[in-house]
């Protein structure tokens, strides 16, 4: 079954905040036979990226932890959550702010090591995706790509690894 999911994406227009344009993957996720050929794409994105040499999924809070956390268990792989509310994690962590479209924020991530596939729902500008990066790094993690179940190519989004998104506006 090909899903046309641009047709199921819905758009909220001024969502967070004015200016903005939201995209809303919750009528995916809300329907198991969506959601589950999305999973299956985003499984095929990444074989062909990185056949699974990584040690974790890297799920960016919170939409992130849905698809991710799905992908983690199918490939039989560790989640590592990466947090942007802050004091949500106990233990030694590491933590960045950085800049979103719409204002700031941060993330914290639990040290550790291994290598880190990074999954978040929507590369916008590539702002939270690189904030990923540098806060896994700098928690002692080597980042080895990143997957988008959504792009948004006209924002022309930069990171500094690989990354493969499955649709793309």
């Amino acid at each position: 079954m090909q899903i046309q999911y641009k047709k199921i994406i819905e758009s909220h227009k001024d969502f967070p905040i004015e200016g903005i344009e939201y995209l809303d993957l919750n009528p995916i996720y809300k329907n198991h036979k969506y959601r589950d050929e999305l999973v299956h794409d985003c499984l095929g994105k990444i074989v062909d990226m990185i056949p699974p040499t990584f040690d974790y999924i890297g799920v960016v809070e919170s939409r992130g932890f849905l698809i991710g956390s799905i992908l983690a268990h199918l490939l039989d792989k560790g989640l590592l959550l990466l947090r942007s509310k802050p004091g949500r994690l106990p233990g030694d962590t590491k933590k960045i702010s950085h800049t979103l479209e719409y204002g700031d924020s941060q993330m914290e991530v639990q040290v550790g090591s291994g290598k880190v596939l990074i999954f978040d729902d929507v590369l916008a500008t590539g702002g939270t995706s690189q904030a990923a990066v540098d806060v896994l790094t700098k928690a002692g993690y080597t980042p080895v790509a990143a997957l988008f179940p959504v792009e948004l190519t006209f924002l022309n989004p930069t990171l500094s690894i690989p990354y493969e998104s499955v649709i793309k506006y």
